[in-house]
């Protein structure tokens, strides 16, 4: 379609209609989109989802009602503070996940749904550690029941598809941070600010837990990765063929060594104690 100048266009409009993003604004926008997808599922997501689990729990086991979770909550009671507990962690695991989203995404091959299922994997090897710990006394009062442990990682699933979708949804949008739309600038800035200096290092820091040494390692390479990806866009250069797959190797090996610390604490859910 051909646009047509109308008289009555004001210069905001044919400014916005002429103008485009710079590079480093559109990087930003890009990190805050991440940032609002995962706020967005952490809540609707992580949260309820979270209480959701937590009444087939009950559910499924009548016996264990009464018992006290270790986070002080009673099995069984459904509670205003119970509940708003239990969002308050969803809104808490949104900005990791979001700072975890952001640094992996530019690696992960396809688009749209295909994305959106290859992230699902990711999410159960890089975020069912956040709620499946052998040490846990809860899976002892759930007789360490194998169908609480699945629902859990099908929460994780959920999460990592959700966000990946949200994001996509998101993506035309949001607004493009030209001159015309600082306002939009602003916020993504204060976004990136809170996910880059705020979170990420309680990130890094979950990820260097004894047992997830390797883990953090690999995600490291991959974080650098992602930086460097962002220093070429800033300066208008497209990324050389080593890079995507210095990027891409590092997220595979953060898989592989998530996955093998999950199912070592999947395992200790199931049988110890």
């Amino acid at each position: 379609m051909i646009e047509t100048a109308a008289p009555t266009a004001s210069p905001v409009e044919a400014m916005t209609a002429t103008e485009t993003a710079s590079p480093v604004n559109e990087i930003l926008r890009d990190i805050a989109r991440g940032g609002l997808a995962s706020l967005v599922v952490g809540l609707l997501v992580a949260g309820i989802g979270g209480r959701v689990v937590m009444r087939i729990a009950t559910l499924l086991h009548p016996d264990a009602v009464g018992a006290f979770t270790e986070n002080g909550n009673r099995v069984g009671d459904i509670t205003l503070g119970g509940s708003a507990g239990v969002i308050l962690i969803g809104l808490f695991l949104g900005p990791f996940a979001g700072v975890v989203w952001v640094v992996v995404r530019p690696w992960i091959p396809r688009a749209g749904m295909g994305r959106a299922l290859l992230t699902m994997p990711i999410a159960v090897a890089l975020g069912s550690l956040m709620l499946i710990q052998a040490e846990n006394p809860d899976f002892r009062i759930l007789d360490h029941d194998p169908v609480v442990v699945a629902t859990l990682v099908a929460l994780v699933a959920l999460i990592g598809l959700s966000i990946a979708l949200v994001d996509d949804w998101l993506e035309p949008r949001l607004p493009r941070s030209a001159r015309a739309q600082a306002r939009s600038t602003i916020a993504y800035v204060i976004l990136s600010f809170i996910g880059g200096v705020l979170v990420l290092p309680f990130v890094v820091a979950g990820f260097f837990q004894p047992g997830l040494v390797p883990v953090g390692v690999a995600l490291v390479v991959v974080g650098f990765s992602t930086l460097a990806l962002w220093s070429l866009r800033a300066r208008g250069a497209a990324p050389p063929r080593r890079l995507t797959f210095i990027g891409r190797s590092a997220l595979f090996a953060a898989v592989v060594f998530g996955f093998a610390a999950t199912v070592s604490e999947i395992s200790g859910a199931l049988f110890t104690g």
